[in-house]
């Protein structure tokens, strides 16, 4: 079914008001416990012309997979005047240089084959200034889309002129807001989630800058996601939002009292962030600042909510900028640490060899690098630096002791062990500031993680390891020539630099 006559008879549905109820909120059993977010223009090209696409991320499942990660978050995909398509100009549509609406089904058949979910990128806090919604609006006050975007007689902050009159662009002029209060924005809003989620098959949706919804005011962002989320749940009960607020803890606690799934928590990311902090040179107290920073994420969000920690984005610095390229060691430890937070962590493609990028927004951006700098995809407009610290996939992914093939297995004890991911948790005391001591259970289960985030050896005699668990069922360490030493009885627990273990309690 074409894009405009599926949404002509969505509208149509919604009028009559048959589209069904709001239910709750997807459960956390139905989504994945680890994401993998790509840039598809510098991903994988399979059709030689340097730019990745959407047939290139179909090839590239398989790896996908290999690594440990059951979701997929697509940047966005429809089309747009701009390389990195925040700019809408077609909210029904592939832009044709990613592929076609066929081969986005391919690849979601594809994916789910694999057993790997897909969410799309969805900015509709803005469309692109040449989105024919607007065109018209600009052109006429009479335009019927006029009251789709927000106009000012005066100069305002915030707003852009065009025409002798001012429209809101929080972001950039290219990028006009729309009119979320306009009931005609929200049955279009509707029928874009419809068309996706069931015409085309997405599993849900990331939800761009949901912060300047309405700029400074929390109630009526609160409000708008409600409405946001409880549509599309009543399209697909079973879809998944992942919100940007990028902001503070607490405030990001506020807004997940909305029925929204989950909210990226920005401050455990970049190099001011919470693992960043952990690792850094200054902190002599690497351990108990984990337990710390455990203990405050689980007090402060919502007991309902999903977290989705992460250390680097699109928008960020890479987590080697913060670690070191001389450290990969400390690099491996900031995965590490990343993979026993609770919630669904986010990963972005490249971090898991160690791709580098920092400053303009393209240089976070550049081509995945599969073999040699040769094969990769053209790098974005306005990228000043293109390099590469660690070696490619395929040099990694032959060797053992590799950053790839850590993020595998510390991706792999987050499968091995759910009570990682879903379970609560509670700091135990420990002598030892460089180390940290968690419990976590769920659904029965229950296990102890002790993790060691600094450059020291540390033994923990056995009067000093939790009462019960005297089974190491899993260890980690970023160095491959050490090893984690357990005699529980006599000799205690011997954790070597930036090392994790996995203490069950006794059969």
């Amino acid at each position: 079914m074409k894009p405009r006559v599926f949404c002509l008879i969505l509208s149509f549905v919604l009028l009559l008001g048959l589209c069904p109820a709001a239910s709750a909120s997807a459960a956390w059993d139905e989504q994945p416990d680890a994401w993998y977010e790509i840039f598809v223009r510098s991903f994988c090209d399979s059709d030689g012309d340097g730019l990745g696409d959407l047939n290139g991320v179909t090839r590239k499942l398989d790896y996908i997979s290999s690594l440990g990660c059951g979701g997929i978050w697509l940047m966005p995909v429809m089309p747009s005047p701009s390389y990195h398509k925040y700019d809408v100009t077609d909210y029904f549509d592939i832009d044709p240089e990613y592929g076609t609406l066929e081969d986005m089904r391919a690849l979601l058949a594809e994916a789910h084959a694999h057993g790997i979910r897909v969410i799309l990128d969805l900015p509709i806090n803005h469309c692109s200034s040449e989105h024919p919604w607007f065109r018209s609006a600009a052109d006429s006050e009479t335009s019927p889309f006029r009251g789709w975007f927000n106009w000012s007689a005066e100069p305002q902050n915030g707003y852009s002129e065009i025409n002798g009159v001012w429209y809101e662009s929080r972001f950039v002029a290219s990028m006009p807001d729309l009119n979320l209060d306009c009931s005609a924005v929200r049955e279009q809003i509707a029928c874009i989630l419809r068309f996706w989620l069931l015409n085309v098959g997405v599993d849900g949706f990331r939800l761009d800058a949901v912060t300047s919804y309405y700029t400074g005011d929390t109630e009526r962002n609160l409000a708008f996601l409600d409405w946001l989320a409880d549509t599309a749940h009543a399209i697909r009960p079973d879809c998944f939002l992942v919100a940007e607020a990028w902001t503070d803890l607490d405030s990001i606690a506020r807004l997940s009292e909305a029925r929204v799934d989950s909210f990226f928590t920005f401050p455990v990311s970049q190099a001011e962030g919470y693992i960043a902090r952990v690792l850094g040179r200054a902190n002599r107290h690497p351990g108990r600042s984990y337990g710390e920073y455990t203990a405050l994420l689980e007090e402060t969000l919502p007991a309902g909510t999903i977290p989705a920690p992460f250390t680097e984005n699109h928008d960020t610095g890479r987590t080697v900028g913060f670690t070191g390229r001389s450290s990969p060691e400390k690099t491996k430890m900031a995965g590490g640490l990343l993979c026993l937070m609770r919630g669904a962590v986010f990963l972005y493609y490249g971090q898991e060899i160690g791709m580098v990028g920092s400053g303009e927004d393209p240089n976070k951006r550049i081509g995945m690098l599969w073999t040699d700098e040769t094969s990769t995809t053209l790098p974005p407009p306005g990228t000043t630096k293109v390099e590469y610290a660690y070696p490619s996939v395929a040099e990694q992914d032959a060797d053992p002791a590799s950053l790839l093939n850590y993020y595998r297995q510390a991706l792999s004890l987050r499968a091995q062990f759910p009570a990682i991911a879903r379970g609560t948790s509670t700091v135990l005391p420990c002598d030892f500031d460089e180390l940290c001591l968690i419990r976590r259970e769920y659904a029965g289960e229950e296990l102890v993680l002790i993790v060691n985030p600094s450059d020291s050896w540390v033994r923990l005699a056995p009067m000093s390891l939790p009462a019960g668990f005297r089974t190491l069922a899993a260890s980690l360490c970023a160095n491959p020539a050490y090893t984690v030493s357990y005699r529980p009885v006599r000799a205690g627990l011997s954790m070597p630099p930036y090392s994790i273990a996995i203490l069950t309690p006794s059969a």
